[in-house]
């Protein structure tokens, strides 16, 4: 199945009508897995969203569709930067969701003063005492701004700390930090046409109980030309796949090491598909290889 064909006319389509017509939280509601955070336990679930442009450019309306969707399927994760948390916080507060959903927070490190500014504009927007997920974004390098990190954790400004390092450019710092010390999170890049996190970064995190958080799941939209005009195997109702961006999905999600894989997207029928990847089955390691040599074969 096409995603163009999903989205439009078919499963996406009638799941969306569906959850319109059904409204919030009644009993019988499929959904999202849900996996421990390693260094607490806490549940998070399984499938997020990456900064979506419709939280960045603070259109409220589209924004409010975004959030309900997770809303109803239960998912939490939603990653936002300085210019995404008033639109963001105005929707948590409004429909008194502030602890219904999970935010990773990026600080582009400054300096001392600035960054701890950073900090406090942020939970005063999403109107949280302390923040979910404060993490480096894309540093050059860790520095102080990582000490930093951690005297906000010890002070109760954030319960979790981490770094988000996606790009080729930046697997080192990530590296670095997995061998030097122990952050509750990392945020990478990983996918079916980029699975290289998979052979060192991934599992080197499994071994020092960190989460991993993956972004780009589709490569900024590479993946879709690659399958456009392809059908979707049969086989790939084994693992509850209804679309290509499920497929995707769900090869990242079959590798236990990853907690989350945020998507993003201004859809709200595509932020149903995205999020959809997280019920159901998930394939196991020989499904993962069956389907990646299928797409290594397009």
């Amino acid at each position: 199945m096409k995603r163009r064909e999903f989205v439009s006319g078919g499963c996406a389509a009638l799941a969306l009508a569906t959850w319109t017509r059904r409204g919030f939280g009644q009993e019988g509601s499929e959904r999202i897995a849900a996996r421990p955070i390693p260094s607490t336990g806490e549940l998070l679930p399984i499938v997020g969203y990456g900064q979506s442009p419709s939280f960045r450019e603070n259109d409220v309306g589209n924004s409010a569709r975004l959030l309900d969707v997770m809303r109803e399927l239960g998912g939490a994760f939603v990653d936002t930067g300085e210019s995404a948390q008033q639109t963001i916080g105005d929707y948590l507060q409004q429909n008194a969701a502030v602890d219904q959903f999970f935010l990773g927070t990026n600080l582009t490190p400054r300096d001392a003063k600035a960054d701890l500014e950073s900090v406090e504009t942020a939970k005063r927007l999403q109107g949280k005492d302390e923040l979910d997920l404060l993490q480096l974004f894309r540093p050059a390098s860790i520095g102080e701004a990582w000490s930093r990190l951690k005297q906000y954790k010890e002070a109760g400004h954030t319960r979790y700390i981490g770094l988000a390092g996606t790009g080729r450019e930046y697997l080192d710092v990530v590296r670095g930090l997995l061998a030097n010390d122990k952050p509750d999170f990392i945020q990478i890049n990983y996918s079916v046409l980029e699975p290289e996190t998979g052979s060192d970064v991934i599992p080197a995190a499994q071994d020092k109980g960190v989460a991993v958080v993956t972004n780009r799941p589709f490569v900024n939209g590479q993946y879709f030309p690659l399958v456009v005009d392809k059908e979707l195997p049969a086989w790939a109702a084994e693992f509850d796949c209804h679309s290509w961006a499920q497929f995707s999905i769900k090869w990242i999600l079959g590798n236990p090491g990853v907690n989350c894989v945020l998507a993003e997207t201004t859809k709200a029928h595509h932020a149903l598909d995205n999020l959809s990847a997280g019920l159901g089955r998930l394939p196991d390691e020989a499904m993962r290889r069956r389907m990646q040599d299928y797409i290594r074969a397009l």
